[in-house]
């Protein structure tokens, strides 16, 4: 008997970006199986509902009674009279073979459908439902130029590949989140085709000496999200981060800089040079950079250093001059004051800008910067539009997209 009453305990506790969302899992028999039960617990936590489909393979290696008690979803490993792969898969929101072996690619690339999984494959591609491979096997077979061929070919159907991470000789699971965020990917809407985005995101780094400098404590998750979702729904994107420690969103073509000046100069650059619709400032680089850098190291029996700070320009206040028909978002960040004053030092900083929307928020200590969820108030040139949060950075990146989406529409 399916366990909901604990799994509705969990659905949405991350985000609601797959709420209302019927997933598949299809499980082929790759030892990496182990690692799905996780898998469909981050995507019921995004609030997705899992349903799970398994081979006779898979069965060997995974017991179907812990993919019930994953997805608390009955789990099937045949098909009845009445045809699960029609009334499930083919009207599912998205099917993901999870892992997917060389057997299993091969299958689906070639129409072969005499297993549950790919008859659900062929049910769902056939209904125009996303569709999303995740590979797993020995590098070996990963490299076979017949499997290479199988996936392009895949790729050429529409079906989204999640690519693995070849090491140690095998071609291993993708990390977990970035399964789930291929998924979200794959449902995204496709409302920002043709428009070319420019985000910035992360800390710099202001060298004191060769070893220490100044920061701010910005993770790059919003900057990534941003970057993420843009992509997802079809944009083409260009991302300039500073140092961060997260993996790059796939198909974004990125600048790495290290501090405020280089940032500024390699954003400047780019604006003076093409054209973007959209440019997102989430970054948050020091507003300061070090007037002179100390040679080597600096010792540490000195009992006093003078360091002296310059102030940097500011990408949010010079974009526009350069770049006049980008549509600009940028964010402003206070700690410790009341909403109302909050309100106005971003809207006086938006006029300095001459920003389109505005994105205000207060930070601190498990507040705005490194955390997953964030906060924020979003104004227009004349006030605010909307309040966002607390709630997941994508979700927040979706929602603000969706309002740039519709500005544009209406000619804003």
């Amino acid at each position: 008997m399916p366990f909901r009453e604990d799994i509705e305990l969990i659905r949405g506790s991350r985000s609601n970006l797959l709420r209302g969302r019927n997933i598949v899992l299809a499980l082929s028999g790759g030892v990496s199986i182990y690692r799905v039960p996780d898998v469909a617990r981050e995507l019921i936590r995004h609030g997705a509902h899992v349903i799970t489909f398994m081979s006779r393979e898979a069965r060997k290696l995974l017991s179907p009674r812990i993919m019930e008690w994953a997805t608390g979803s009955a789990v099937y490993t045949e098909l009845s009279g009445y045809a699960e792969h029609v009334n499930i898969c083919a009207n599912a929101d998205a099917v993901v073979f999870i892992p997917a072996t060389a057997n299993t690619i091969g299958k689906l690339a070639s129409g072969i459908a005499d297993t549950p999984i790919t008859l659900c494959g062929m049910a769902a591609m056939g209904a125009g439902r996303p569709v999303v491979i995740v590979p797993a096997m020995n590098e070996s077979m990963w490299r076979n130029p017949i499997v290479r061929a199988n996936i392009d070919r895949l790729r050429g159907f529409g079906v989204r590949v999640v690519e693995p991470i070849v090491e140690e000789g095998k071609a291993k699971l993708a990390p977990l989140d970035e399964v789930v965020d291929s998924v979200i990917d794959a449902l995204a809407p496709r409302d920002m085709v043709g428009i070319s985005v420019l985000v910035t995101s992360g800390p710099t780094h202001e060298h004191i000496d060769a070893t220490k400098y100044i920061t701010t404590p910005s993770s790059g998750l919003t900057g990534y999200y941003f970057a993420r979702e843009a992509l997802a729904r079809g944009a083409s994107v260009t991302l300039v981060e500073g140092p961060v420690s997260i993996r790059d969103p796939p198909g974004a073509e990125v600048y790495r800089v290290t501090s405020v000046l280089e940032m500024y100069d390699v954003v400047i650059k780019l604006v003076s040079k093409r054209r973007y619709d959209l440019a997102i400032l989430t970054a948050a680089p020091l507003d300061f950079y070090v007037k002179s850098k100390f040679e080597g190291k600096l010792s540490s029996d000195l009992d006093r250093v003078v360091i002296e700070l310059i102030q940097a320009p500011k990408i949010a206040r010079d974009l526009k001059t350069y770049s006049p028909g980008t549509f600009l978002i940028a964010y402003k960040a206070e700690v410790g004051v009341s909403e109302d004053e909050l309100i106005r030092r971003t809207l006086r900083r938006a006029s300095e800008g001459n920003w389109d929307l505005a994105l205000a928020h207060t930070v601190g200590p498990g507040k705005g910067f490194g955390t997953e969820k964030d906060e924020v108030i979003v104004l227009g040139r004349n006030g605010v539009l909307r309040r966002l949060g607390p709630m997941h950075k994508r979700e927040l990146a979706r929602e603000v997209l969706g309002m740039y989406v519709e500005l544009v529409k209406n000619k804003w």
